[in-house]
């Protein structure tokens, strides 16, 4: 019996390979398969080697999620500190953080899928979350919603996906020209006029034509928070690229201290504003959430603080699923079963209460969401 082998090997050798030329002919085959595989563009996550599980992308949105329930909850929320609501215009406080972080999160989980890449399942996906934000979005106003915070993800998700199919020297570049274009076109369209105000911006003129009026999670504000779900996905690709944990910590955190640095250096010229979604908001909220996985990164894969973290893991691993549950029953309790909530003030203190409520709130949806991981039920789209 004579065989084919790879390598040129003698003809007079056994037939059977060794480990070693069993394992390179693998690595070979692999490498053929993913050349034909590539798919068009710059992406490559769903042909490269899967990494090592990053536990702190899990934690990261859970934590996202732990502060969306803080916030969000059916208790006197108006009541927590200032930092824990958002401003009402220009300015930036800790809850502005973790929306970002969120997008952020959803950019890096792109580069982990081979789902991620596919044209069909990315359409999809976006008009599931589309669908689930109007229903959620209606459900909370009694009337038609057609922007909200699943909309807005849904909308960043598609463009960061389109800049992604471009070929990859060009990406950077590109994700680069649309905070400077949306920079400029503000400008452009308040000449002598502050182009962040409060009212007459090129992002109420926008969403008065298309919407019939300014929202925060408006279409200009979809479109350039594109950007911050792209930082997520080019650090993903590092994460790829870099599997020793450590350096990949140092990496990460050289890169946050960086645009976090240059965040600050541009909201002396451009107000950090995230209902506008400002270019030194986004800068800086892409350097805040690098810093965020830096952390996590530090504390679970480095430093092994898996107990101390799981709550955040068991939240980050049905995120959608967790967002939709709260954000519908909080809806319907505030729509018809205020008498429900209780009123809690312990020492007659409306703040310490708030905080109760906080607290009660995210526990009964961390339960939920441990349910679901320790039953292995992982909702995806």
């Amino acid at each position: 019996m004579t065989s084919t082998r790879t390598g040129g090997a003698p003809s007079g050798q056994a037939a059977n390979p060794t480990v070693a030329e069993a394992q390179a002919l693998a690595r070979e085959a692999a490498g053929s398969h993913a050349a034909r595989e590539q798919p068009k563009g710059g992406t490559r996550a769903a042909t490269r080697p899967r990494a090592p599980r990053l536990w702190a992308l899990d934690a990261a949105r859970g934590l996202a999620i732990v502060v969306m329930l803080v916030v969000m909850n059916p208790g006197p929320a108006s009541e927590l500190p200032g930092q824990l609501h958002h401003p009402e215009w220009h300015g930036l406080t800790f809850s502005d953080l973790f929306f970002p972080l969120f997008l952020f999160a959803v950019g890096l989980a792109m580069t982990f899928s081979a789902r991620g890449q596919n044209v069909r399942h990315v359409l999809y996906r976006a008009a599931v979350l589309l669908v689930l934000g109007i229903a959620l979005a209606t459900l909370k106003h009694e009337t038609f919603g057609a922007t909200g915070v699943l909309q807005h993800i849904a909308g960043a998700y598609l463009v960061a996906f389109l800049v992604l199919r471009l070929p990859r020297r060009w990406q950077l570049p590109v994700t680069a020209g649309m905070v400077i274009l949306y920079w400029v076109a503000f400008i452009i369209w308040a000449p002598g006029d502050d182009p962040w105000a409060a009212t007459g911006t090129l992002a109420h003129e926008v969403d008065g034509f298309i919407l019939g009026g300014f929202t925060t999670e408006g279409t200009l504000q979809t479109l350039i928070s594109g950007v911050t779900v792209l930082g997520g996905a080019f650090v993903g690709r590092l994460i790829h690229d870099v599997p020793d944990r450590e350096r990949l910590l140092k990496l990460i955190a050289a890169r946050a201290v960086g645009l976090i640095g240059l965040g600050l250096l541009l909201s002396l010229v451009v107000p950090l504003n995230k209902r506008l979604w400002t270019p030194s908001f986004t800068v800086l909220t892409v350097g805040t959430s690098l810093a965020w996985l830096a952390m996590g990164v530090w504390l679970i894969d480095l430093r092994g603080a898996r107990r101390a973290t799981a709550p955040l893991v068991h939240l980050g691993t049905n995120p959608i699923a967790i967002y939709v549950g709260f954000f519908t029953t909080l809806s319907l309790l505030r729509n018809y079963g205020d008498s429900l909530v209780p009123d809690i003030a312990p020492g007659g203190s409306v703040v310490a209460g708030a905080f109760l409520h906080a607290a009660a709130w995210t526990a009964l949806w961390w339960i939920v969401a441990y349910a679901l991981y320790r039953r292995r039920i992982f909702i995806k789209i």
